[in-house]
């Protein structure tokens, strides 16, 4: 066992600028959440890979403007995360993500990807769900997607959004209702309650 392996993340992330072992931590602490949140928004696995690399690559390279009194570890990566999915979807992703991708992270199948899509499709949306979210503006989407899909707190989606936690609130309140006036009575019924609220945010 590594020494960082039981390093708490803030430690991990402190030592990734001089230690290509917290890098390999990070990465095996993160990877799936970072996996799962881009193959939730992308549409081809060859993105799904971009998307993972570039994040991790991004994180090396911002690690030393980390601030542990701003937030956790899983917010910050995937704040960095919905930034390089931006990238990738105007066309800017950076070919050191890639080059990252093919030497770290390696690809990830097309077999693979649909094993993750089979896990993912397991607890997601009815179709009249999806068609409702996909009606959606994407903020309050993208909001809905945080705390239902990515077990995010209402605080940790707020920073990942780069938002305060009650203009969060405001939007997520709104995208409830949105989801509601858009889904037939029989689907709100059955599906009631989602999104889940927590119970207690953090």
């Amino acid at each position: 066992m590594g020494p960082l392996r039981n390093a708490p993340d803030d430690v991990v992330v402190g030592r990734l600028a001089k230690d290509p072992a917290a890098l390999e931590e990070l990465f095996r602490r993160y990877r799936r959440i970072v996996l799962l949140y881009a193959a939730r928004r992308c549409r081809r696995p060859a993105d799904v890979d971009d998307v993972v690399a570039a994040t991790f690559l991004a994180a090396l390279e911002s690690c030393e403007r980390y601030d542990p009194r701003r937030g956790e570890v899983r917010p910050w990566l995937l704040g960095i995360a919905r930034n390089q999915l931006g990238l990738l979807r105007r066309g800017e992703q950076r070919q050191q993500g890639l080059a990252f991708a093919a030497g770290a992270a390696g690809e990830l199948s097309e077999d693979a990807f649909a094993r993750l899509l089979e896990q993912i499709a397991a607890a997601q949306e009815s179709v009249a769900m999806q068609r409702a979210l996909a009606r959606l503006p994407e903020d309050q989407r993208e909001a809905l997607l945080l705390v239902s899909r990515d077990d995010l707190s209402q605080k940790e989606a707020a920073a990942v959004l780069r938002i305060t936690a009650t203009a969060f609130r405001v939007r997520l309140l709104r995208a409830r209702r949105a989801m509601r006036s858009l889904l037939p009575p029989a689907e709100i019924e059955y599906q009631r309650p989602w999104p889940r609220p927590k119970e207690a945010e953090k």
